[in-house]
């Protein structure tokens, strides 16, 4: 990860309430260029809630979001630090693959470089002449990421990215994430299965209940667990006991 004197991305103490019911609550975090930072809970925890009011795809209730110590508000202000990822993003059934590369690039008016590097990386080659419809789930989400980290924006906002692959596509996904981040993007993603979380991220945020539980590396997450060398599983399981019986 590279340092930074400052945060490219600052939450703090974000609330929203949907349908009477309070989806997140507090929720703050810091986000470095250079940086991976994943988002980990349990099903209904609100981490998709969490990356899309970050994001500005929803409005929150409470708290704010600023990008190099500007507070966004406006859709036109967070789309120019944000670039995102839906977790089921659908492509146009009747649009080619090579039409929606050609889009990406000239929308995002991104280096060629960049286009053709992450156009190889993802092995859209044998896609072009394809239809959205004519795509396996798992070839539409390497088009989907296309388009995601096809941009000039500094932040790129993944949800729940890797759970459509198989080891070894999700290997070189993992690299080539990994390679966005040494480049100096930086990277805020939800994700389900802690293993890869641990391959990953710089550091994780432990989400439950849209409370944030804590957020640091895997290491201050252990001494904060107090469970030296124990899996990112075992520590967040340890953290979530500890929450559950302190509200109690």
């Amino acid at each position: 990860m590279a340092e930074a004197s400052e945060p490219l991305v600052r939450a703090r103490d974000l609330g929203l309430r949907r349908g009477g019911r309070e989806v997140l609550r507090g929720v703050s975090l810091e986000l470095r260029a250079g940086e991976v930072l994943a988002v980990i809970g349990p099903n209904g925890a609100g981490k998709t809630t969490l990356l899309e009011t970050i994001a500005g795809l929803r409005r929150s209730d409470a708290g704010t979001v600023t990008a190099r110590g500007e507070r966004l508000a406006g859709l036109p202000s967070f789309a120019q630090t944000f670039s995102f990822l839906l977790d089921e993003a659908e492509l146009p059934e009747e649009v080619s693959v090579a039409t929606l590369i050609a889009h990406a690039r000239r929308c995002s008016r991104a280096p060629a470089a960049l286009a053709d590097s992450l156009s190889e990386a993802l092995g859209l080659a044998p896609l072009v002449t394809a239809r959205g419809r004519e795509l396996s789930r798992g070839e539409r989400r390497r088009v989907a990421l296309f388009q995601a980290l096809c941009t000039t924006r500094p932040v790129v906002v993944l949800d729940e990215p890797l759970g459509v692959f198989d080891p070894r596509q999700q290997r070189d996904i993992l690299r080539l994430l990994k390679q966005q981040a040494a480049w100096g993007r930086a990277l805020l993603l939800s994700v389900h299965q802690m293993t890869d979380a641990e391959k990953l991220a710089d550091r994780c945020l432990l989400l439950a209940e849209g409370r944030a539980l804590a957020c640091g590396t895997l290491d201050e997450l252990r001494a904060l667990s107090g469970l030296p060398g124990a899996s990112l599983e075992a520590v967040f399981l340890a953290l979530l006991d500890k929450a559950t019986h302190a509200a109690a």
